[in-house]
């Protein structure tokens, strides 16, 4: 079950293609407004304090005169809570729709749950008919967040005692963060640390499968070692990667991106280390010709480096645990296995994420019936009632730290080396953020991107070209 990739790509593309929408919206409101205040919360039920060892008779008086703490009001359900998921779960992962079920039952109330898509989300939010919870991936809606129009859920998790903040990865909190305001919750780990390889190719080629100590060097070298083949078109390749991931290489030689990833001001992708890092990734394809460049996969028509690896023409390919439902699914029995992708040449591990969350609504009326359903479907109670009910063989882990591992560790008897995504943790990087950066994204870098890829101009200055115009749109041009 391939449930991600594709949808994450689709989120990335329709985000880009509905920046020029968000940007309307905001120019309508009068610049990028700042998120508006959250509704007031309902105050909890606060543990009685405990009583000085030697209270003094004021002390005493005062305890004896203040008014008990306010029990926080049961929570009102709307006659159909309305989620937009961005996502076919009854398709991509009917076990999600289970555990919702459970959560329906146990309080008795209604979710209508509706796969919809960004530009609807986007649409019903300026009708102002906007859905009660919706799915964010954190490379998309950067619009909304910049007007305000989701709603800061520190103050619904400030008031939660089964889901604490600090039961998530740090960095996707983060990742989901816009000015110190958590606008999603987030949903799963899922980073792109891992390195797909042939067991057959390698064990043809007499060569070992890499490690995690593997540096690029060596990689590289053993890449040229397992392409086979003459001609415009090899019958394999060495290695291939995601196009989505190209920042890997700008980190892997200590550059950088942006200087802000939550709010970039300024491009930092004509420095020399990033440069380098983008050069090198030309290379794989048209210098050493380790990859099938895009030019060689029209020309074989296998347009996805995906189906390259599942063809049984490609030795290595970088991802993310979902590709583990295309390969479980994947005809002739497919011989594969998996560790995590080689260290940078800064001697460095850095591995690519994203991740989903779920927001509310600024203009939601149902905020709190919302948060109740969301606080549970992604806590502690949620997500294992989830992973009970669905394939045990989906690679699909929690944001929630002590869930993931244990989960990973039981993924163990199916993908050995599944707990090293785990520890890929601490060497992960979002995307930048912010509705401006979208906007040069798709407009100026992606282009940009793909004329490197196809070694159709030098990268030096197609990106120092390219960066003058992105810090333009930054700086508000």
């Amino acid at each position: 079950m391939e449930m991600v990739p594709t949808s994450r790509r689709r989120l990335m593309a329709l985000g880009f293609a509905t920046a020029g929408i968000a940007g309307s919206l905001v120019a309508a409101c009068g610049g990028d407004a700042a998120p508006a205040a959250p509704a007031k919360a309902e105050p909890t039920k606060a543990a009685a304090p405990a009583a000085p060892a030697a209270p003094t008779a004021a002390a005493t008086a005062a305890a004896s005169t203040k008014a008990p703490e306010p029990t926080a009001a049961p929570v009102k359900f709307p006659e159909t809570l309305a989620v937009t998921t961005i996502n076919n779960f009854a398709t991509n992962d009917p076990a999600f729709l289970k555990a919702a079920d459970e959560f329906m039952a146990d309080r008795k109330v209604k979710i209508e749950f509706i796969p919809g898509n960004n530009q609807e989300v986007i649409t019903k939010i300026a009708g102002g008919t906007p859905p009660d919870v919706f799915r964010r991936d954190a490379a998309a809606l950067h619009g909304l967040v910049a007007e305000g129009a989701m709603r800061d859920l520190n103050p619904f998790l400030a008031k939660t005692k089964d889901v604490q903040v600090s039961d998530f990865y740090p960095h996707l909190i983060k990742g989901q963060t816009y000015q110190g305001k958590l606008v999603a919750l987030p949903e799963d780990f899922q980073p792109a640390p891992l390195l797909f390889y042939n067991t057959q190719i390698f064990e043809k080629a007499g060569e070992k499968p890499p490690t995690p100590d593997t540096t690029w060097a060596d990689f590289l070298e053993q890449a040229k070692r397992l392409t086979k083949g003459s001609g415009d078109v090899a019958d394999v390749y060495g290695y291939s990667f995601p196009k989505w991931t190209y920042e890997q290489f700008v980190y892997n030689h200590g550059g950088q991106t942006v200087d802000n990833v939550e709010n970039p001001a300024k491009c930092l992708l004509d420095s020399t280390q990033a440069i380098q890092g983008l050069e090198f990734m030309v290379d794989l394809q048209h210098k050493h010709r380790v990859m099938p460049s895009p030019q060689v996969m029209t020309g074989a028509n296998i347009p996805s480096e995906n189906n390259w690896f599942l063809g049984g023409r490609l030795a290595t390919l970088n991802g993310g645990t979902w590709f583990t439902g295309n390969l479980n699914t994947a005809k002739d029995n497919l011989p594969w296995a998996m560790t995590l992708a080689p260290k940078g040449q800064d001697g460095k591990a850095h591995y690519p994420t994203g991740g989903a969350g779920w927001a509310i609504p600024t203009a939601s009326k149902n905020a709190d019936a919302a948060w109740a359903w969301m606080s549970w479907q992604f806590g502690p109670a949620g997500w294992k009632s989830w992973i009970a009910k669905r394939d045990p063989k989906t690679f699909w882990l929690p944001a929630l730290k002590s869930i993931a591992a244990d989960e990973a560790k039981r993924l163990e008897q199916f993908y050995p080396n599944a707990s090293l995504v785990v520890k890929s943790a601490d060497s992960i990087w979002f995307r930048p953020g912010g509705a401006k950066w979208e906007k040069a994204n798709a407009e100026i870098l992606g282009p940009a991107l793909t004329s490197l890829h196809e070694n159709k101009a030098p990268v030096k200055t197609t990106i120092q070209e390219a960066v003058t115009r992105i810090n333009a749109v930054l700086a508000g041009g």
